[in-house]
């Protein structure tokens, strides 16, 4: 613990090094943001000013009150965004979140992805719901609520299922 008022509570090779930071246990883990907290597992790190990385293995928190509850390589880079689990998971936009899955990315301000593997919601405020595979909810506030290969690609448009359909027109469904 080399920050100010840091702590490191156990394991192995841990460094709470920003102001205020906190290192539970585990190993190789690293707060180095203001008042980070890594809770313990593997080669995590909360680099963010108040993120989180909770557990798990290869996370990173480094958006300002950036938020990674566990898994594997997992990385909460927005501002106040929020991946709770899975593998590979990406929270970049401001605001956004991955809550499981694998290789899910979440890019637009205030987009949210529920899981499922390779899907992408990069238009602000968009939304994939349903998991599935390989959806890009890419217009501002479009929806893909499930299904494998369906593109929502404009303002308010929405695909609720099915395989390779694109909802391409503003409030198109």
């Amino acid at each position: 613990a080399s920050g100010p008022r840091s702590t490191v509570g156990g394991g192995q090779d841990n460094t709470a090094s920003g102001c205020w930071s906190t290192v539970g246990g585990g190993d190789t883990n690293t707060a180095s943001g203001s008042n980070s907290t890594v809770g313990g597992g593997y080669r995590n790190k909360a680099s963010g000013s108040y993120s989180t990385v909770s557990g798990g293995y290869t996370n990173t928190a480094s958006g300002s009150y950036s938020t990674v509850s566990g898994g594997k390589v997992n990385t909460a880079s927005g501002d106040c965004s929020t991946v709770s689990g899975g593998e590979g998971n990406t929270a970049s936009g401001y605001y956004s979140t991955v809550a499981g899955g694998g290789r899910n990315t979440a890019s637009g301000y205030y987009s949210t992805i529920s899981g499922g593997y390779g899907n992408t919601a990069s238009g602000y405020y968009s939304t994939v719901s349903g998991g599935g595979y390989g959806n890009n909810a890419s217009g501002d506030r479009s929806t893909v609520a499930g299904g494998t290969g369906n593109t929502a690609s404009s303002y308010y448009s929405t695909v609720s299922g099915g395989k390779v359909n694109t909802a391409s027109c503003s409030y198109s469904t």
